[in-house]
């Protein structure tokens, strides 16, 4: 394989958590017909920050994570900043926390991810609640918590097979 190639190749696989996290953020705001499922629609960029911020924080730094934040909340209509403070939040605790995550079970990671989720549903419910100068009520919040939760397991796998599709065997960069 040529260098040039073997570098752009590289370069691509740089840009798997971005695009993965990227297509979290779309996924958020596709109409699914579902009555009442945009109110607690899965926080799918919080899996994927969360998911890359322990495996590969160097691929999704923190500035990108504020970006995708700021396209979240643009695109679903929440207060400017909210999603992108909560998910830079997660990315340093997900990075300060990552010696402890690695090589750790599944149980775990997904024990870990709980704790995160839990603590982005009470902060974006407090935020939300002095945006708005009232006392919101917390279920919507609790309930797109666990449907995150639950949805963790299919969105690690996944996440972890394009890591793998996007790291082929043999690929190095000579000069």
């Amino acid at each position: 394989m040529s260098p040039a190639l073997a570098r752009a190749l590289l370069v691509l696989r740089g840009l798997v958590p971005a695009a993965a996290a990227l297509a979290a953020v779309l996924l958020a705001v596709l109409p699914f017909g579902v009555p009442r499922l945009a109110v607690v629609t899965p926080f799918f960029a919080l899996i994927v920050v969360y998911y890359w911020s322990v495996y590969r924080p160097d691929l999704l730094p923190v500035w990108a994570v504020f970006l995708l934040g700021l396209c979240q909340d643009v695109l679903t209509g929440a207060p400017t900043g909210l999603v992108a403070l909560v998910l830079v939040l997660v990315h340093a605790l997900a990075v300060s926390q990552r010696r402890v995550l690695l090589g750790q079970t599944f149980a775990v990671e997904w024990a870990g991810f709980l704790l995160v989720a839990a603590g982005t549903a009470m902060l974006a419910w407090l935020l939300a609640s002095l945006w708005h100068t009232a006392l919101l009520g917390p279920m919507p919040f609790a309930m797109q918590a666990a449907f995150t939760v639950a949805l963790y397991p299919l969105g690690a796998w996944l996440l972890a097979f394009s890591a793998r599709v996007a790291r082929p065997a043999g690929i190095s960069v000579s000069r």
